[in-house]
């Protein structure tokens, strides 16, 4: 009886480690802006499906990316092409672009240059953004996640100590993702704007 089993069992142990999904836990923009190695605003001018040879699960995306705007990593200039990539699936963190559609464009970077992106990392439309996050975005001041960024107000999690979020999404995390910026007051980073929430 106990032979019958070992087959099953290890068919079993093969199909459950094979299965996974895209899992992305405790997301802020702040916090994913001073992650990124490029955060960039572009139009998708193409995509292209990649055939990743014969290792399974490692097709993927290239999308050509129409440069708008450069807020961070980009060497390219504005109205030049870059290309991007992305993993087909989405349960291995893929993004699906809309070719014609504007993006803002957070992600890493291969050692070769390459530039990534997975859903993790916030790709979204303008238009999604709050003004505040806009703001924060696109300009370079005091009020900038770039030079907050610099100023090493980039630690925002539970463990923080002037800009703490709960790990577990919240309606005061969302508030704060959408209207506060972690700000360096002093020798310390603090929310700025936070009234809201």
């Amino acid at each position: 009886m106990a032979m019958k089993l070992v087959p099953l069992i290890i068919a079993l142990a093969f199909i459950i480690s094979d299965v996974h999904g895209c899992k992305c836990g405790f997301q802020n923009f702040h916090r994913q802006f001073c992650a990124s190695k490029y955060v960039l605003y572009g139009k998708v001018i193409t995509e292209k499906l990649v055939d990743g040879g014969s290792v399974r699960n490692k097709d993927f995306r290239r999308y050509t990316i129409r440069i708008l705007n450069r807020m961070k990593g980009v060497s390219e200039r504005i109205g030049s092409d870059v290309d991007i990539e992305t993993p087909k699936q989405s349960a291995s963190c893929g993004v699906n672009l809309e070719v014609g559609n504007s993006y803002i464009l957070m992600g890493n970077k291969r050692a070769d240059g390459t530039k990534t992106i997975i859903s993790c990392d916030f790709p979204t439309q303008l238009i999604s953004l709050s003004p505040y996050q806009a703001f924060y975005m696109f300009t370079s001041g005091p009020f900038s996640y770039k030079l907050n960024c610099r100023r090493g107000c980039s630690k925002i999690d539970e463990n923080s100590v002037g800009c703490k979020l709960d790990r577990i999404g919240n309606e005061l995390t969302a508030c704060l993702s959408k209207y506060a910026l972690c700000k360096k007051q002093g020798r310390t980073c603090v929310w700025f704007h936070n009234n809201k929430c």
